[in-house]
């Protein structure tokens, strides 16, 4: 096997453990996740109006969720979250 596949994999596998491992450090790995995929309709059009609209928008961040929220979601649904 060219060492090339061994160079591909090993590298999936340090980003896989890096975005586990990130996800860890930072907080609860289930509520990062959780938080990045809402089960709400109304926060999920948010993100991916987010997403679309700047290149640098993370929906695993939370400041990035937090003021993507606030310029897109009515005040009344801030509160319910």
């Amino acid at each position: 096997m060219p060492s090339s596949y061994f160079t591909m994999w090993g590298l999936l596998i340090l980003m896989g453990l890096g975005a586990v491992g990130g996800s860890i450090y930072h907080g609860n790995f289930f509520a990062s996740f959780r938080d990045a995929y809402p089960s709400d309709p109304a926060k999920q059009d948010a993100l991916h109006r987010c997403g679309a609209q700047d290149a640098s928008f993370s929906k695993f961040s939370a400041a990035d969720r937090d003021v993507c929220y606030r310029a897109l979601l009515p005040s009344a649904q801030m509160v319910s979250w």
